[in-house]
């Protein structure tokens, strides 16, 4: 016998373990901290790679492609990844590549942590998706990650369509501004 660790992914099958529930999908855009500050709790998340460094409480991290930073590794939820890896301790969920117009005649094939864990959350359930730390715009247009607007706008419909109810946490004002 071995001392050594033996690591594996594993095909999650993602259960209605949230159902009626709101969850909370978090993105890693810099507004995160702030609206995590006004986020009611207990709540169930998600959060999207990067962003389990900032809620290490989340329930669940979805990394697509494992490549979450050294301070994530000793996040205690439930990792899912979009590839199977004999040496990845996570779960594997198939994600597929979403098919995104983002013009007229002309579609993209992406996936994204973010369209994923909105998938994630309706799978488990939620009636209600919270979106916190979100800002496609910002990776569409800083991060080359073209169609993420229209991703998640396609999503979004796809999930009212189902009556799931996606939508920005919006914070409360600050005490000195005007609702």
């Amino acid at each position: 016998m071995t001392d050594e660790w033996i690591f594996m992914t594993t095909r999650l099958v993602i259960e209605p373990i949230w159902a009626g529930e709101t969850v909370a999908v978090l993105g890693n855009a810099p507004c995160l901290d702030a609206e995590l500050a006004h986020l009611p709790r207990p709540i169930h998340a998600i959060a999207c790679n990067q962003a389990a460094i900032r809620a290490p409480w989340a329930d669940m991290m979805v990394s697509i492609d494992a490549n979450w930073r050294p301070e994530a590794e000793n996040f205690a939820g439930q990792r899912i990844i979009g590839f199977e890896d004999p040496d990845i301790d996570a779960g594997f969920v198939h994600i597929p590549h979403e098919l995104v117009a983002v013009a007229p005649g002309r579609e993209l094939h992406i996936r994204a942590n973010l369209l994923a864990a909105i998938r994630i959350a309706a799978q488990a359930g939620a009636a209600r998706i919270l979106l916190l730390g979100i800002d496609p715009e910002h990776y569409e247009a800083h991060l080359a990650a073209p169609g993420t607007v229209a991703g998640l706008a396609a999503v979004c419909a796809e999930m009212a369509a189902r009556g799931i109810v996606v939508e920005r946490f919006q914070p409360p004002p600050d005490e000195g501004e005007a609702a």
